[in-house]
């Protein structure tokens, strides 16, 4: 445990990723189970066994040198290693425990207007919910993470197993807030950004970063969540008046209200103002539960391989951890 700890995963992440369910603090004193615990790392690290029963050699994480790194502050490739290596491990394993094989999966549209005229919605606002459930139906996994070593991410676009993934890092819980950098990883899938080896790792959305890449990935999630090219300004004096102002946009041109509002946030730095906005409409709560509806839809977790159910305690809403933390 010590030497996972210096490599970046600590007991409150290997626990539940990596060993058993039955694990408990007394098992950490049976010697007849280190093969196990061996066994269990060697794979999750991809490490031969040998050097994981080297006392001496470092369980530093493969890295991902071709990974594209956005919107970071402060952190370098190696301290987000143990996070992104988690991330392609757990999205693998939720491709693995698919219900059914799906066919091949369908990329959106390259344009996120022309994605949004397709997606399913009860009305003319596009949600978090119509996003995520799209995605799944074209094959494309949505992962709401509940468990990552730290430093962790806002959402990572990849390819495992051969299919794109979205993970998303980050515990917000507004549906309007989540949706937008669920609308921006798609934009990096629709627009090739990611391959095999080469995800694309978001840090932080308050961050602000004027590479192409994210620039274009950030206007077709505009595209997908307002309907057009830019968000339109709101500058309510209280947060009340900042959600009746976006709820009237919403009411006529069929952008989202949450999406407008932390628009707004994104340009002003007044996330707290924003999120009381939100509560207003009563939409400041949710997402998660949406998120892991969706993903419980397309997983089985019964069926799942146990090394794979060990990796899948990660997303949120787990049932066992939530159980074992009461």
């Amino acid at each position: 445990m010590q030497r996972l700890s210096r490599a970046g995963f600590k007991k409150d992440f290997v626990c539940p990723a990596i060993l058993a369910d039955w694990w408990n603090d007394q098992c950490a004193e049976d010697p007849n189970l280190l093969q196990d615990v061996e066994f269990r790392v060697a794979r999750f690290l991809g490490l031969p066994l040998a050097t994981v029963r080297d006392t001496t050699a470092s369980l530093t994480p493969p890295n991902y040198p071709q990974a594209q790194l956005r919107r970071v502050r402060d952190v370098d490739r190696d301290r987000l290693g143990p996070a992104i290596h988690s991330a392609m491990r757990i999205g693998a394993a939720v491709v693995r425990s698919l219900r059914d094989a799906p066919p091949d999966a369908v990329v959106p549209p390259a344009d996120g207007l022309a994605w949004r005229a397709t997606i399913q919605r009860a009305g003319s606002a596009v949600t978090l919910q119509d996003i995520v459930a799209d995605l799944w139906g074209r094959g494309i996994p949505v992962i709401p993470l509940d468990v990552l070593p730290a430093p962790s991410f806002q959402g990572v676009a990849c390819i495992v197993e051969g299919r794109p993934v979205i993970l998303l890092g980050h515990k917000h819980d507004e549906p309007g807030r989540v949706a937008f950098p669920a609308a921006h990883e798609a934009g990096h899938v629709a627009a090739g950004d990611c391959a095999p080896g080469q995800p694309v790792v978001d840090e932080e959305e308050e961050i602000a970063d004027d590479a192409d890449i994210e620039i274009r990935a950030d206007q077709y999630a505009t595209r997908v969540v307002v309907g057009g090219d830019s968000v339109p300004r709101v500058d309510g004096g209280s947060f009340k008046e900042l959600a009746r102002m976006a709820a009237e946009i919403e009411r006529t041109t069929g952008a989202d209200a949450s999406a407008v509002i932390f628009a707004w946030a994104r340009r002003t730095g007044d996330y707290a103002k924003a999120t009381m906005a939100v509560k207003a409409l009563y939409r400041g709560s949710g997402a998660r539960r949406q998120l892991r509806q969706i993903f419980d839809r397309y997983v089985d977790l019964d069926a799942a391989a146990e090394s794979d159910r060990a990796l899948l305690r990660c997303v949120y809403g787990d049932p066992e951890r939530d159980e074992a933390a009461r």
